[in-house]
């Protein structure tokens, strides 16, 4: 039977669908959200981002919070990748499908489309183009509450995203289903040159089981 740590069905179930084919021309500034225009600009004039992220989650019945560290790597139009180096858990999305590594489970998930679109649930709004599936309201203080255009089965369909003093994104966060709050804190952006389709893909050891999903 395929096993799921619990906290990361939270997690998969962040992150927001797009699937974008190669036809479509390339977003412009008025097609992104105003909270990610300055990510933006920068992802235009590079290509790739990468942040330190926290995941921290408050359980709803106990109040009590849990964290954990790793890297967030974004690049254009569809493609977000999370690494947590102290379970050496990973996942990479992307519109046609990816991959969820799962060390301590002994095994790997390969997302079709319709898992991988959901795992992207949040993170997408991000990335340039995102004006089309989601509005927004600003908050003040440099916040923003974003929220989805379309409904989306089984998850919440706001988050509100606050900016640092360089108008990149510093927080993350949401309500799970169930009244879990769930944040992540950005820091450290990097920009650097688009590394592609390839960096995206996980390639499981050959000691893990793979596990197909839709």
């Amino acid at each position: 039977m395929t096993r799921v740590s619990g906290w990361w069905i939270v997690a998969a179930l962040l992150l927001a669908p797009v699937l974008l084919g190669a036809g479509p021309p390339p977003p412009t500034a008025s097609d992104t959200l105003e909270s990610a225009r300055g990510l933006a600009a920068r992802l235009r004039s590079g290509g790739r981002a990468e942040a330190v992220v926290e995941r921290r989650a408050r359980d709803a019945f106990t109040g009590q919070w849990r964290s954990i560290r790793g890297r967030i790597s974004l690049e254009p139009p569809d493609r977000a990748q999370l690494e947590f180096p102290a379970s050496g858990e990973r996942i990479a999305l992307r519109a046609e499908g990816g991959e969820w590594l799962q060390p301590a489970l002994g095994q790997m998930l390969r997302l079709g489309p319709a898992n991988a679109a959901a795992a992207r649930r949040w993170w997408e709004l991000l990335l340039p183009g995102a004006g089309a599936r989601f509005a927004e309201v600003r908050l003040g203080g440099g916040r923003f509450a974003v929220v989805r255009r379309e409904e989306v089965a089984g998850g919440a369909d706001t988050a509100r995203v606050t900016l640092d003093p360089h108008g990149l994104p510093a927080q993350l966060e949401y309500h799970v289903e169930g009244g879990e709050q769930v944040a992540y804190r950005l820091s450290a952006w990097k920009f650097s040159r688009a590394r592609g389709r390839s960096a995206f893909v996980i390639q499981a050891p050959e000691s893990l089981q793979v596990v197909d999903l839709p």
